[in-house]
């Protein structure tokens, strides 16, 4: 720990992404007052950092200081009458989520992870349980406070500071570190009824996401084997007004889940995993779930992805447009029966939306692929013939999860990359706000 003339405090800490994919030894600021936003000297390298679980190292690295931003958790408003609140960036979806939820409101669009923090679900812009319904979460942000080391504090929102306000939703902290953020919500559900329709292959996942559009959960899992790939189950959601048994209580999901001394996820212990998720879920059926465990299914994900082992995964994630659906998935069938990954699991989504930016977004179905780490080099053969599959398709890639993309890569696939490039550096001219991810990607 050192501390400067000027009253901050750093730290060198080890840090690594949820996945494990990343690893650095990084200079930290913890800072508990906004005046230590300020101590940091106008031309230091830094980014801000929530809870530390994204997979691709969006809040470290590239020699700039880490800003933690978990002091920044406190409730500054609730509107309970027209369905607002206003909180720090660094507090916890879950923790908003649950608050929200005691009285009788609920955040439309949350990602998996319930330690994911505000300011880095807008910085991601993430989406939710429906995004083909919900859109992402830049459609319930009504107004932000940033800090710029150059231009001081800031209010931004679609009638002030608009361009600032637009590029700091999948911005990944280059227009600023967002400190604070009003969100609009949304009358709660008091349970969901969970319906469960098997699916042969992806082109039946296709159709019933599709025919289910309209539900407020909507999501897929699917066999990544090659003998059965495809196969696996929709999951949609329908409101109910009769209350679910509460869950029981337990911790949130780690920020970093303990990895087991080996990984679990060989071929054999896959096909046990696919096998008891086929006969324990992948059957037609419904059942009743309060709205919290809803939400964060991955608190049930523990062993998942503690099975991993010290390697830990890596996921690729692409949202295809219909129009290429059939050929990608002809494609991605191939590529599973040549090179036979160590695939874990599929994951399903539907949107219906514009891409802005940088975000992931567009109409489409997007696939979430995630694969065990041991065995390298079939892996990154596999990731390699997906990446080129996908470009050839128009397939658009999540750059806040897949730590295996790199710049050319995104500028191909994503089209208007060097105009939205520019407008996000136009806050940052400087280059002061970097991360790995923003080195790896050249932003």
């Amino acid at each position: 720990m050192s501390v400067s003339p000027r009253g901050y405090a750093l730290a060198d800490l080890d840090l690594s992404t949820f996945d494990r994919s990343t690893r650095s030894t990084v200079r930290v600021q913890r800072p508990d007052r906004y005046r230590l936003l300020e101590s940091l000297p106008p031309d230091v390298p830094r980014i801000a950092r929530g809870s530390g679980v994204s997979y691709v190292a969006a809040s470290f690295g590239d020699g700039a200081i880490s800003q933690e931003l978990g002091a920044f958790d406190r409730l500054l408003g609730f509107d309970a009458e027209h369905g607002l609140v206003t909180v720090e960036a660094g507090a916890r979806i879950g923790d908003v989520a649950r608050f929200v939820l005691r009285h009788g409101w609920s955040l439309p669009v949350v990602p998996g992870h319930p330690r994911a923090s505000i300011g880095g679900c807008i910085a991601a812009d993430v989406h939710g349980k429906n995004p083909a319904r919900d859109g992402t979460f830049r459609d319930y942000v009504e107004a932000l406070g940033v800090f710029d080391p150059l231009h001081g504090w800031l209010q931004a929102s679609p009638h002030e500071n608009a361009e600032r306000f637009a590029a700091c939703h999948a911005g990944f902290g280059i227009a600023g570190t967002i400190v604070h953020a009003t969100l609009r919500l949304a009358p709660a559900p008091a349970a969901y009824t969970i319906r469960r329709l098997p699916v042969a292959n992806l082109r039946e996942a296709r159709d019933v996401l599709v025919a289910h559009a309209g539900a407020p959960l909507l999501y897929g899992w699917h066999d990544g084997r090659a003998r059965h790939f495809g196969r696996g189950v929709i999951r949609f959601g329908l409101e109910s007004h009769e209350a679910a048994p509460r869950a029981k209580a337990g911790a949130d999901l780690p920020v970093q889940v303990a990895p087991w001394r080996a990984c679990a996820w060989t071929p054999a212990g896959i096909t046990a995993m696919n096998a008891w998720i086929h006969h324990r879920w992948c059957r037609a059926g419904s059942s009743q779930v309060d709205v919290a465990s809803a939400l964060f299914p991955l608190n049930d994900a523990r062993a998942y992805y503690g099975g991993f082992g010290p390697e830990g995964f890596v996921e690729a994630q692409w949202l295809v447009p219909y129009a290429t659906y059939d050929a990608f998935v002809d494609g991605l069938e191939a590529l599973v029966a040549k090179h036979r990954p160590a695939i874990t699991l599929v994951a399903s989504k539907l949107f219906d939306g514009e891409p802005e930016g940088l975000a992931f977004d567009g109409r489409g179905i997007a696939f979430a692929i995630q694969l065990a780490r041991p065995r390298a080099t079939t892996q990154r053969a596999f990731l390699d013939a997906l990446t080129a599959l996908a470009l050839e398709q128009r397939a658009r890639p999540n750059l806040i999860k897949d730590a295996s993309l790199d710049a050319a890569t995104v500028r191909q696939a994503i089209s208007g990359f060097e105009g939205a490039r520019a407008r996000l550096r136009a806050f940052d001219p400087q280059g002061l706000h970097r991360s790995d991810l923003t080195r790896r990607l050249d932003l």
